[in-house]
C-alpha cells in the first residue's frame, strides 16, 4: 500500500514539473496563479487505519503550495491552519473578483504579510456516525468533537506540538482531563464561532454537548 502510494506521489511530482516547465517556456509564470493541493490524505497504516474517513492528521493534513512570482514572496511559510474551503475566495481575489459569497476567506493578505487580525484556526467536518464529526485546529491544539449532544463518540484533544502522532487524548479517560478542560473549552468556542458563521444545523447540538463527558 505504501509503495503504491509513494509511486503515485512520484508520478504526480514528475507531471507537475512538466506543467511548471511549460509555463516557464511560454513566459506565463508571472501571471499564472499555481495552486498545488489535495482533497484528503491517506492514513497509510497510522493508528492501524487505511483510507481517509477520519479526522487524524494523516487524513486531513494535506499539502498546500501557492505560487505567483512577483506577488507572493518566495519561500514564505504560513503556519496558521487554513482550509481548502478558502481557495475559492483566494482565487477570486487574485483574479480581480473579490467579495463573492463564500464560507471561506481569501488567503491573500495572510500570504502577502498584510493580515493583522485573522482567525488562528480552521475547521473540518465529516459525515455523522460513531466517530467525532468536527475537527477544530490551531497551530498547536486540535479538538475532535461530535455533532450531537447525545452522541456516543469519544471527543479528543491533542497537543500537536508535543504529540504530533496524536497518541494521547488529553480529555480521554486519564488524569489529564481536568488539567486540559480550559483548553478544550477554548477550542470548542472556536468551533461554535465557525458553526455560527456557516449557519450549521448542528450549532445548537454542539453548544449543548459538554466539552468533557
Amino acid at each position: 500500500m505504501k509503495a503504491n502510494y509513494y509511486g503515485l506521489v512520484r508520478e504526480v511530482d514528475d507531471w507537475v514539473g512538466k506543467l511548471l516547465d511549460k509555463l516557464s517556456e511560454l513566459d506565463l509564470e508571472k501571471n499564472t496563479l499555481v495552486i498545488f493541493t489535495s482533497d484528503h490524505g491517506e492514513m497509510l497504516g497510522d493508528h492501524g487505519m487505511s483510507g481517509k474517513a477520519v479526522l487524524y492528521e494523516g487524513s486531513v493534513h494535506v499539502p498546500l503550495l501557492i505560487r505567483l512570482p512577483g506577488t507572493i514572496p518566495a519561500k514564505t511559510v504560513i503556519e496558521t491552519p487554513v482550509s481548502t474551503i478558502d481557495l475559492f475566495a483566494t482565487i477570486l481575489d487574485y483574479t480581480g473578483n473579490p467579495g463573492h459569497a463564500s464560507e471561506g476567506r481569501s488567503l491573500r493578505s495572510l500570504m502577502e504579510g498584510t493580515e493583522k487580525d485573522g482567525p488562528d484556526y480552521c475547521v473540518s467536518e465529516r459525515a455523522s456516525g460513531s466517530l467525532p464529526n468536527f475537527m477544530v485546529r490551531t497551530k498547536r491544539w486540535k479538538l475532535l468533537f461530535a455533532a450531537r449532544s447525545d452522541s456516543a463518540a469519544r471527543d479528543a484533544l491533542y497537543d500537536l506540538e508535543n504529540d504530533p502522532n496524536e497518541m494521547r487524548n488529553l480529555i480521554g479517560y486519564n488524569s489529564f482531563r481536568e488539567q486540559y478542560r480550559a483548553v478544550a473549552k477554548e477550542m470548542k468556542a472556536r468551533l461554535v464561532l465557525w458553526l455560527e458563521k456557516v449557519r450549521s444545523p448542528y450549532l445548537d447540538e454542539v453548544r449543548r454537548r459538554p466539552v468533557i463527558r
